[in-house]
């Protein structure tokens, strides 16, 4: 990066489907290019849920150009998918000896295939664009990111953002992340659980970690919950909605929130959306049914505007088992929605101030939950102090600390800075 000119950052993702660590990623995209640095995002597959988002100016790289039925349906995605710049995969029969080596001979830590594969067209992306910097988000883009990093030995800083307090229960699996992180030069953490998290189960270097909040409340917040919420519940004036949001996962454990729910519609009218879509949709849906709550309880899928339903929900439960910075918590709190939350590992408790925003209970307990929630229903919070408590995620300042710590980091690699090698 030459003095004064702007920075060309690469962001790797598996994808722009669903969640919001795509969201999150493509908010400090577009703040970076506004800033005047050129911003690439590699993608492993052309999925594309949220393409009004997408960077007008950002180029977008792809492995597998084969797009999903919901991506194929928005004739903005269209436009999208037709200057997606497919990658090559260059290969080597001295590929899996690099890989091998990166892993220290590791076979509990033998990749498949297809991440070899991916891990290669982003090694053959590095070294035909040459960017000064790499951010790769989510499990698969940070491991095929590190690895391409081995495949050509001389590759710019990468800078794997964590999401999530790392689930290494095995020790097969932190041993993995001790091999791969090892090649890292930096790393970025959604909050200070997650970092305190990398630090102590990996045996990451503090130094070498920087806490950055997602930029979760934006500047079209405001105008965007006052959209209609496209569901009878929201705009009918009836009972009170309690409202969550996310993948229906085992991490997002909706088993206790429905079992909680279940208990508060026993002593008042109410009704529960979950917004998401996943794996567990089919569990979840007979849950529901065997509890006797099809009528009160509504998966509609994934929104465009989630924040439209926040605004008008009576309370927003978080019922998960982990996180690492929940951005749905943060937005419902800016919409002026209740929360109830888990004081799950890791971000509630940070983003609800110790339960000043809101109440905490234990993790997996559906009668604490229960509690909680006809509390929240009880007692309503003020809406300007949820939306005050939560000033400090605004996007502005994620922004900032993305941009000084990127160029702080690509100024020390050009001056010889050298990443870690062991962890």
């Amino acid at each position: 990066m030459s003095q004064g000119s702007g920075a060309h950052v690469a962001f790797v993702l598996p994808n722009l489907a669903g969640g919001g660590a795509e969201r999150s990623l493509l908010t400090v995209a577009n703040g970076l290019i506004e800033r005047g640095h050129r911003v690439d995002i590699v993608l492993f597959g052309a999925r594309i849920h949220y393409p009004a988002e997408v960077p007008r100016k950002a180029r977008l790289f792809v492995v597998e150009h084969r797009p999903d039925v919901r991506t194929t349906k928005s004739a903005k995605a269209n436009e999208i998918l037709a200057d997606l710049i497919e990658l090559s995969v260059p290969s080597s029969s001295r590929d899996w000896l690099s890989i091998m080596n990166a892993l220290r001979w590791d076979p509990l830590c033998l990749p498949g295939p297809r991440l070899v594969r991916q891990a290669r067209a982003v090694a053959g992306y590095l070294s035909d664009q040459q960017p000064d910097c790499v951010v790769p988000s989510l499990p698969r883009a940070k491991i095929a990111a590190l690895l391409a990093g081995r495949l050509l030995g001389t590759h710019p800083p990468i800078v794997p953002t964590i999401r999530n307090v790392l689930q290494a229960r095995r020790r097969s699996h932190k041993r993995c992340y001790r091999h791969l992180f090892g090649h890292a030069s930096h790393f970025i953490c959604v909050s200070q659980g997650v970092a305190d998290s990398l630090v102590e189960q990996v045996g990451v270097p503090a130094t070498k970690v920087s806490v950055v909040h997602n930029p979760v409340v934006t500047p079209d917040l405001d105008a965007q919950m006052t959209q209609p919420a496209n569901h009878p519940w929201m705009e009918d004036g009836g009972v009170p909605v309690i409202l969550s949001a996310g993948r229906l996962s085992a991490q997002k454990d909706y088993p206790t929130l429905v079992k909680a729910f279940a208990r508060v519609a026993e002593t008042r009218p109410c009704r529960l959306i979950i917004l998401g879509e996943g794996g567990r949709r089919r569990s979840l849906e007979r849950l529901v049914a065997r509890f006797g709550l099809t009528e009160r309880v509504s998966l509609p899928g994934w929104a465009d505007n989630p924040f439209a339903f926040m605004a008008r929900a009576a309370l927003f439960v978080l019922s998960s088992r982990f996180e690492g910075l929940p951005g749905v918590l943060v937005q419902a709190l800016a919409c002026g929605c209740a929360c109830v939350s888990t004081d799950c590992p890791a971000g509630p408790a940070e983003v609800l101030q110790g339960g000043r925003l809101g109440r905490l209970v234990p993790v997996g307990d559906p009668i604490q939950l229960a509690e909680a929630m006809v509390s929240a229903l009880d007692r309503p919070a003020c809406r300007q102090t949820l939306r005050n408590g939560v000033a400090g995620f605004a996007a502005e300042k994620a922004i900032s600390a993305y941009e000084q710590l990127i160029t702080s980091i690509i100024q020390e690699h050009g001056n010889g800075e050298p990443a870690l090698e062991q962890v």
